[in-house]
């Protein structure tokens, strides 16, 4: 099926749109149904054009540089992108090397009369270009030289495109460096946004399918890079989206699977592409242990593991359930653990239970007594004792009716047990965030992350400036009219959201919902740590602020605008927009984070919380160009591994805002541009002290040299995302921590989940910083002493890696895992990319095991040493996960967490099936023709068996099947 919808506008239908939308004319917050707060206006926070907003010296941000001169203007035209055409290669692809019959057999086969299908062709650019001659990646500006030939097969059965009058829209995460073809060119709008249109020697289709090659930067390793929704625009501007590659959840439907070499990121990769043989060799020893273990065993494990349990004789019938009301338990975390415990077990007062406030208990400290005749809860404070009250609920085993006689006296290993979600790339609702918050409370995680601003998205409502979710929030696909994009009433699609608004591209939080997510978090002892991001992945922000100025009457007002009219500075953001970046040297910023802060503190009084941290996010302010990828093509020192370009076509942000050169003209204290992000960090800072906000958090790239007592903010905390397995990764952070910061570990190569969780095409997810990432890996995983995983791991490349801590720190405030969105599209991603690894993490953020060793300054740790107690790990990892296969799960599905189920490992040695898991305990099937799955079961022959599966822990659910090899 395709949709049809005409979107080409004229300027005054494009200026009514606008001014339309700054009445509150759509508001919808994509996250449910109540919409309080939507048409509330509030302040006017944008039209102060005189306040001192300078902290050092007293610097006045309101004219300086910001003359802009003339009259106000209503003109829309740094809403609207015109394309930027690709290098163009004019040849017909099929003669050369670069092509593949195997995409364009698949398009032509397809039922539908439009398709289109994405092949990649040659995962390995060094392979495809000979580096020593060009062309090659270095010579196409390829970052690193590193890129990839892929091809575009476009279906056309009736000819209905030989007139030509039309564009092919669509996402590319990749850049694209060259277009190879005499027919066709590619422009390029912004991000990964792009369009495809005939050149004059076109030849119509004539029911032929037509093939483009692309040289795209880096390589396509798994089939979640294919993004969704390509879609037609007629000149007329009708558009229609290609039917095939409307789907969220199969990208086979409109592309080929990737294959053979081409699942390896370089020729010779170490890393193997997970197989059921290469599963079923690193399952074994977890396996084994596994097997020793009792009933008993498994239930006694409590998730996360206590610092202290005694395992007694006998057991309690807890059949007839047991209740938390009228407890020392308010009523509203009383009511949380009710619901929960209701999902797997009864909750009448049947089992004599008390739960009491102790306050001669260590701080955050508990104790859980089950005897044979009841449960007693002891807590230091009521947090204290809701965490005793879930240690409780993870004793209990779905469908077994007792408890077994244990005493326990517990607490937190880190004070901060955190889990960020990015809600910005795409949007996440309210029940998903809920069920998330229900699981982070059940395992002891206590701050949620919520990334809610980046380029692609606006996710919270603040009624001071609705144009942030009026515009900011949609993603959708306009003309002007001169037929480019306009942003004038939604930001332009990215990351497959195609032309329409009516998925997961788009949406918000009402203020009203935000509030009741932060009562929902508060009655589970959870924080709500609010981020907004700035001054890089700001693009939603500063789209939204131009359409505001525009409503306003001065679309080029920098009272009002995040970014300087007159600035020229090239760049190219990580995400490969040319835009996007806040300013630091205009009053529209300062007006806007005021706003900000004061419409967020608000929801925060109103829900009965304290706003205890705003985090500024702050990573990436940076042109890729000006980075090591790259080198000017006239160098004389050129390295072959790096990018050839033009150095003097491209500038640092900022470099030529006649704002910001008036501002370091004007002040003594900024001494050039490099100095604005640290006066920016600090502005920031002064503005979160003055609302009464005890803490600023940012990443550690915006921070550059500034000490945490360099900043306003009673406290100051980073989140360090930097990669371990590099020459500084596990080094660097230690200086943040000796300079005063609240220092949370959440490096990318352990604890982003956005990662897939092996190392296989069809998995999800970005792998910039590793192959993988699996619930042993993170189980795993060594938080106060980075060093020592350097011998328990692989880097990116699949090989050993070696680290020496070279300073002493002052320790670690804790640890959190990181979900990016990006290719998380819907609800069932969204849990199949947390679940289980999340309680992994809360293991390791609650608990210190055993085989973990001291931080020691000048310890060397690879993969040739033999310091970590291995057979411990392999041992402790193995309780964990047979707890969490046959406890833990069956919890997660009576919740109706569609976690990720392990694709099983199979041996067929000596004729017999033998197979394992990962997490050992769950059902596995096999299979005989494919279709129809059997039982596995210890002996079971391999005559003849073609494909296994494992099933979720309640059976009702199943997971990727694998097809053995022959």
């Amino acid at each position: 099926m395709m949709k049809k919808i005409s979107l080409k506008l004229t300027s005054a239908m494009l200026l009514s749109a606008v001014l339309a939308t700054a009445c509150g004319g759509s508001s919808s917050s994509g996250g449910g149904t109540d919409t309080s707060g939507g048409t509330d206006t509030g302040t006017d926070s944008g039209t102060d054009t005189g306040t001192d907003t300078g902290t050092d010296g007293g610097t006045d941000t309101g004219t300086d540089g910001g003359d802009t001169g003339g009259q106000p203007s209503d003109d829309t035209s740094a809403l609207s992108h015109a394309g930027k055409p690709l290098p163009q290669n004019a040849v017909n692809p099929a003669t050369t090397a670069l092509y593949s019959d195997t995409g364009r057999a698949k398009a032509a086969a397809l039922p539908d009369n439009l398709a289109v299908v994405y092949e990649v062709v040659e995962n390995h650019g060094s392979d495809a270009f000979d580096p020593s001659s060009t062309p090659n990646c270095a010579s196409m500006s390829a970052e690193y030289a590193s890129c990839s030939v892929t091809n575009l097969h476009i279906k056309d059965a009736n000819g209905v495109l030989n007139d030509g009058n039309w564009k092919l829209y669509f996402h590319s995460i990749r850049r694209i460096l060259r277009v190879d073809s005499e027919e066709f060119s590619v422009s390029l709008v912004n991000g990964d946004l792009n369009y495809l249109e005939p050149t004059a020697a076109f030849s119509g289709f004539d029911g032929n399918v037509k093939t483009i090659g692309l040289v795209t930067e880096f390589n396509h390793l798994i089939e979640s890079d294919f993004m969704p929704r390509y879609w037609l625009v007629r000149d007329t501007g009708e558009v229609t989206l290609i039917g095939n590659t409307d789907d969220d959840t199969d990208e086979s439907a409109y592309s080929v699977a990737i294959t053979g070499d081409n699942a390896k990121s370089y020729n010779g990769e170490p890393t193997p592409v997970a197989t059921a043989s290469t599963r079923f060799e690193s399952n074994s020893d977890a396996q084994a242990v596994a097997d020793t273990l009792t009933a008993q065993d498994i239930q006694a494990r409590i998730i996360p593991r206590p610092a202290n349990i005694t395992l007694g004789s006998g057991t309690l019938d807890i059949g007839g359930g047991f209740s938390f009301a009228g407890t020392d338990l308010s009523a509203e975390s009383a009511a949380a653990l009710q619901a929960r415990q209701a999902q797997f077990m009864g909750t009448s007062a049947s089992v004599p239970l008390s739960a009491s406030i102790d306050p001669s208990l260590a701080a955050s400290s508990y104790t859980l007594d089950v005897t044979t005749t009841g449960i007693s809860l002891s807590g230091a404070d009521e947090t204290a004792l809701f965490h005793a009250a879930q240690s409780l609920l993870a004793l209990v085993q779905p469908g077994v009716g007792s408890l077994p006689v244990v005493s326990v006296q517990d607490a937190p290993r880190f004070d901060f047990r955190g889990m960020h979600v990015d809600v910005a790339r795409n949007f996440h609702s309210v029940e998903s965030m809920q069920k998330l918050m229900d699981q982070m409370a059940a395992y002891k995680l206590n701050k949620l992350h919520i990334h809610l601003t980046d380029d692609e998205g606006w996710r919270l409502q603040i009624p001071s400036l609705p144009e942030l979710t009026d515009v900011g929030a949609n993603r959708g696909f306009a003309l002007d009219s001169d037929g480019n994009v306009t942003e004038t009433a939604s930001l332009m699609p990215q990351l497959g959201s195609g032309p329409f608004s009516n998925n997961q591209g788009s949406g918000f939080y009402t203020s009203a919902q935000f509030v009741s997510l932060l009562r929902y978090a508060a009655a589970r002892k959870i924080d709500v740590i609010p981020e907004f991001d700035m001054p890089a992945h700001a693009r939603a922000a500063v789209v939204a602020m131009r359409a505001r100025a525009v409503n306003l009457g001065d679309a080029d007002d920098i009272n009002v605008r995040l970014d300087d009219p007159a600035d020229t500075s090239r760049y190219l953001t990580i995400q490969h927009y040319d835009d996007g970046i806040m300013n630091p040297c205009i009053p529209g910023t300062y007006n806007f984070i005021e706003a900000v802060i004061g419409d967020v503190k608000g929801m925060y009084d109103q829900a009965g919380v304290e706003l205890d941290i705003f985090h500024m996010g702050g990573d990436e302010a940076r042109n890729v160009f000006t980075g090591g990828g790259f080198q000017d093509v006239n160098a004389g020192d050129k390295v072959s591994y790096r990018g050839d370009i033009n150095r003097s076509e491209w500038d640092f942000p900022w470099e030529n805002s006649p704002a910001c050169a008036a501002l370091i003209d004007s002040n003594p204290g900024i001494s050039s541009r490099e100095v604005l992000q640290p006066y920016f960090v600090k502005e920031v800072a002064q503005r979160v002290a003055d609302a009464g906000i005890p803490a600023l958090y940012a990443y550690q790239d915006i921070y550059d040299e500034l000490d945490a007592s360099d900043l306003a903010t009673q406290r100051a905390g980073v989140g360090y995302w930097e990669m371990l397995a590099t020459s500084t990764g596990y080094n660097n952070i230690n200086g943040f921590s000796n300079r005063g910061y609240e220092t949370v570990v959440s490096v990318p190569d352990f604890l982003y989940f956005d990662f897939p969780q092996e190392a296989n095409p069809e998995e999800r997810g970005y792998y910039w910083a590793t192959r993988f990432t699996d619930t042993r890996k993170v189980f795993g995983f060594a938080p106060e002493n980075l060093p020592q995983n350097a011998e328990t791991s692989v880097n990116r490349e699949g090989r050993s890696w070696s680290a020496t801590g070279d300073t002493a720190n002052q320790g670690f405030l804790g640890m959190q895992g990181q979900l990016w969105s990006e290719t998380v599209r819907t609800p069932e991603q969204f849990e199949y990319m947390l679940f289980p690894r999340v309680i992994a993490l809360a293991e390791r953020a609650w608990s210190r095991a055993e085989w973990e060793l001291d931080y020691v300054p000048g310890q060397t740790f690879s993969g040739d040493t033999n310091q970590v107690d291995k057979n411990a790990l392999t041992s402790d990892y193995a309780g964990f996960a047979a707890a969490l296969a046959v406890k833990e799960l069956r919890k997660l599905d009576a919740a109706g967490i569609r976690y990720r189920i392990p694709v099983p490992g199979a041996s067929t040695a000596a004729g017999s099936l033998s197979m394992n898991s990962e997490l050992p305990g769950l059902p596995l099937d096999y299979s005989t023709d494919g279709q129809n799955f059997t039982p596995y079961s210890a002996g079971t022959s391999a005559n003849g068996v073609v494909a296994i599966r494992a099933r979720s822990a309640d059976g009702q659910r199943s997971g990727r099947v694998e097809t053995l090899a022959p």
